[in-house]
């Protein structure tokens, strides 16, 4: 069965080469949205064998980096998911100047996963992450990260805390 397992993977980096957006960018079909896409994208090609300096995975670093806001987060809010496009506001009404922490978390993972050289993008994520932890160590419930369908958000609190100590670990 190794052939037909090889295969398959083949044929899974393939699907994720053709369902790339033109941005660089993958549409996160159960969270919010893009970050997300982009963590599953880069890690999908890279499991299925890509290199890490591959064009795709190149071009969504700099889909990411371009997102990236001032205070070095990243943010989307539920928009995302049902206009299918970056949300240009970020989390403006529900995370700290446009920037959320899980979906900066998950940028992150995607960098860090792409082994992304702009260490200065990184490093300010990283400092976003700490900056906005709690005195307790939580960090802060923002908008909704989880959807379905498109339609239906999902708050999931969990995510608030997993993704960033997951982040901040790589």
């Amino acid at each position: 069965r190794t052939k037909e397992i090889a295969l398959a993977i083949h044929r899974g980096g393939e699907f994720m080469r053709s369902i790339q957006r033109e941005d660089g960018s993958w549409y996160g079909s159960w969270a919010c949205c893009f970050c997300y896409g982009c963590w599953f994208g880069i890690e999908g090609l890279i499991k299925a064998g890509e290199s890490h300096n591959s064009p795709a995975i190149e071009k969504c670093c700099q889909f990411l980096l371009s997102q990236q806001r001032p205070n070095g987060g990243w943010g989307e809010d539920f928009t995302s998911c049902y206009d299918k496009d970056y949300a240009e506001n970020g989390m403006e009404s529900y995370g700290d100047e446009g920037s959320g922490v899980v979906n900066t978390a998950w940028a992150l993972m995607a960098l860090s996963a792409a082994k992304c050289r702009n260490v200065d993008a990184i490093r300010r994520g990283v400092h976003y992450l700490m900056k906005r932890q709690l005195d307790c160590g939580d960090w802060p419930q923002e908008g909704i990260s989880g959807v379905f369908n498109r339609a239906c958000g999902i708050t999931y609190t969990a995510y608030r805390n997993v993704f960033p100590i997951w982040a901040l670990g790589r």
